[in-house]
C-alpha cells in the first residue's frame, strides 16, 4: 500500500467511524394521525376489506409520502403510522426492517437481552425496525436507559452511538445520581462536570442551576450534591477522592 492509498483509507475509515458512532436522533413521540378526507355513504358495503392508496413516486421523501385508506363503510381518510410505515416498508423496503416486529421485541424476550447484558443489541435492532420517533421505539428506548440506570450498568453504552441519549434521558428524568457516581469512581471528573452541565442545561430554572453560575470543576459537582442530589451520601463519598484543587478545563 503507498503513502497515498494508506492515508484514503485512513479518510474512510474515519468517515465510517464518525457515522457509526452519531448518535441517534431523539424527537418527541409523533403525532396520532387521525383525519378524514371523505365519507362516501354509496360506497358502504362494496368491500368487505380496507383499500389503501399509496403514492409510489420514488424521488417523494416518505414523510411527504400521500397515502390514504378507503374503509369498508366508505370513509377516506389518511393511512396512520402503523399502516404508512407497512406500506413503505412494501414498496420501498429497508434491509433488516420486517414487516411485523419481530419476536424480540416482545417484553418477556426484552427482559431476557437485559439478563445477558445486551442492551445495545437491542437498540441498534429498534433503530432498523422502528423510526426514531415511533411510540414502540421510543418506549423501548426509554425502557433500556432506565433498565441500565437501576442496574448501573452505563459502561454498556459507553463508546457507543447510544451513551448520548442515555445521558439526555437521565438528565430529563433528573436521574443523573448513579450516573455521576459511575463517573467518578472511573477518575472520570471532566465527564461528570460535563454531565453536570448538561442538567443545569436541561433544567435551567432549578435553583442548582441559577447558583452554580461561574462554578467548575469539583465546586460545581459539590452544589449539585447539596441542591439536586437523591443520593447526596453516596456521591460525596465517591468526590472525595478529588482533593479540593481539582479543577477542570472549559
Amino acid at each position: 500500500m503507498t503513502q497515498q492509498q494508506y492515508e484514503e483509507s485512513l479518510q474512510k475509515a474515519v468517515v465510517a467511524a464518525q457515522q457509526y458512532l452519531e448518535m441517534p436522533p431523539m424527537p418527541s413521540e409523533r403525532e396520532p394521525i387521525e383525519e378524514t378526507l371523505a365519507v362516501d355513504e354509496i360506497l358502504d358495503g362494496t368491500e368487505t376489506t380496507k383499500m389503501v392508496f399509496t403514492d409510489i413516486t420514488y424521488s417523494t421523501p416518505h414523510r411527504e409520502r400521500f397515502i390514504v385508506v378507503r374503509e369498508p363503510d366508505g370513509v377516506l381518510r389518511k393511512a396512520t403510522w402503523e399502516e404508512r410505515d407497512r406500506m413503505i416498508q412494501v414498496y420501498f423496503p429497508r434491509q433488516g426492517r420486517k414487516m411485523v416486529p419481530p419476536p424480540v421485541f416482545r417484553e418477556e424476550n426484552i427482559k431476557r437481552l437485559f439478563q445477558e447484558d445486551r442492551h445495545e443489541e437491542l437498540l441498534n435492532r429498534c433503530l432498523v425496525q422502528f423510526e426514531p420517533d415511533a411510540a414502540d421505539y421510543i418506549r423501548i428506548r426509554n425502557q433500556t436507559f432506565e433498565d441500565l440506570d437501576r442496574q448501573e450498568k452505563y459502561d454498556l453504552l459507553r463508546s457507543t452511538r447510544h451513551f448520548g441519549g442515555m445521558v439526555w434521558h437521565l438528565c430529563s428524568q433528573k436521574k443523573i445520581d448513579g450516573l455521576l457516581v459511575d463517573m467518578l469512581q472511573r477518575d472520570l471528573l471532566e465527564d461528570a462536570v460535563s454531565l453536570v452541565r448538561l442538567y443545569h442545561m436541561v433544567h435551567p430554572d432549578t435553583t442548582c442551576a441559577k447558583e452554580s453560575q461561574g462554578a467548575d470543576g469539583r465546586d460545581l459537582i459539590k452544589l449539585f450534591i447539596k441542591m439536586e442530589s437523591q443520593r447526596p451520601g453516596y456521591l460525596e463519598l465517591a468526590l472525595q477522592v478529588y482533593p479540593e484543587s481539582a479543577a477542570v478545563s472549559s
